[in-house]
């Protein structure tokens, strides 16, 4: 069956040798980026990927956020470098590269909004990645609703990614994670908690065309569909500093199909019982199929085949595994 890898991660070599001089792109997860080969050499991604038939990618850049790597003085530039780097990838390797989801400089909104503009409106990108926080602030902040009206206006999708750090500590008398629960835990947690700030903040409302695919199959939306019904069915009851009542009336439908509005993907590290879950709460047509590569095993072989197996191990009909595959994907990005 065809397949189309809708949030899988490269660097181009052009901003590769950028960030490879810069101290965010080289410690913590960048030192992991600086170890796994098949996520800057081209060859060796190529002689991955050719396990795979009828298999094609949808590029996005890997960690950290060029805002982690730089100021708000280069991060223009580095975003500039990575989107044509893409680009240039997707325009040379159409078998190989379906499309790519630029990348902005998140740290200097001005800038981010004109190349949001460039890439969106005026080049062939097929969507935006954006990370769960920028320097710790969350994206619901006023500074950023231009970048959405943006993505709104283009048609084209928003792929959420986590971006927490070790800096973040897992109990506030600490100073930093420890044992990198920062990634296996936080990272899920901070996915759901953008997701929950996008819907009562009002952006999703402002947006109602917008389409946001949270990476993981929506982290930990899907697992707590009834404590998120039941226990902000509540919401202001617990807060005495501020006035919440207003909120729920706000969004104009039920929580629940609040956070059904996202999309998500399969990227499970190949798991089965989280599939499960996240169809059964998103439904099969905003499920799109995903690898998360080339992390994992065998420069990312493993987490392709295995979330294949996943998908093709499934009790559904054909026709619904075919949408995970590759059918959803293509009006998603506008293929």
């Amino acid at each position: 069956m065809r397949h189309i890898d809708s949030f899988c991660h490269f660097f181009p070599q052009s901003l590769f040798r950028l960030m490879s001089e810069t101290a965010g792109g080289t410690t913590d997860v960048g030192k992991r980026m600086q170890g796994v080969r098949t996520i800057f050499d081209l060859d060796a991604r190529f002689r991955m990927m050719d396990e795979f038939d009828d298999y094609t990618q949808i590029l996005s850049l890997g960690l950290p956020p060029l805002e982690g790597m730089v100021g708000p003085d280069k991060s223009p530039e580095f975003a500039r470098v990575a989107n044509d780097g893409l680009a240039e990838l997707v325009a040379k390797y159409p078998d190989r590269f379906t499309g790519y989801v630029g990348a902005l400089p998140m740290d200097n909104p001005d800038a981010a909004v004109k190349e949001a503009e460039r890439i969106l409106l005026n080049g062939n990108a097929n969507g935006l990645q954006l990370h769960t926080n920028v320097n710790g602030a969350c994206l619901d902040e006023p500074r950023f609703l231009p970048i959405f009206e943006v993505a709104a206006k283009s048609g084209k999708p928003i792929l959420l990614h986590p971006a927490r750090k070790p800096s973040f500590p897992d109990f506030a008398a600490e100073k930093t994670s420890k044992y990198e629960i920062w990634t296996i835990f936080g990272w899920p947690y901070e996915t759901s908690a953008t997701m929950a700030r996008l819907i009562f903040s009002g952006v999703m409302t402002r947006f109602p065309n917008l389409k946001v695919m949270a990476h993981h199959l929506g982290a930990m939306i899907p697992f707590f569909d009834e404590r998120i019904e039941t226990g902000w069915a509540t919401l202001g009851s617990r807060t005495s500093g501020e006035d919440y009542s207003h909120i729920l009336p706000s969004l104009g439908k039920p929580l629940l199909d609040c956070f059904r509005d996202f999309y998500g993907d399969t990227a499970l590290c190949g798991g089965r019982i989280g599939l499960v879950c996240g169809l059964d709460f998103y439904g099969v047509d905003h499920v799109l199929y995903a690898s998360d590569a080339p992390f994992g095993a065998e420069g990312g072989a493993h987490y392709i085949r295995s979330q294949m197996a996943a998908v093709a191990s499934l009790d559904i009909p054909a026709a619904d595994k075919e949408k995970i595959c590759y059918r959803n994907a293509i009006p998603f990005f506008g293929l």
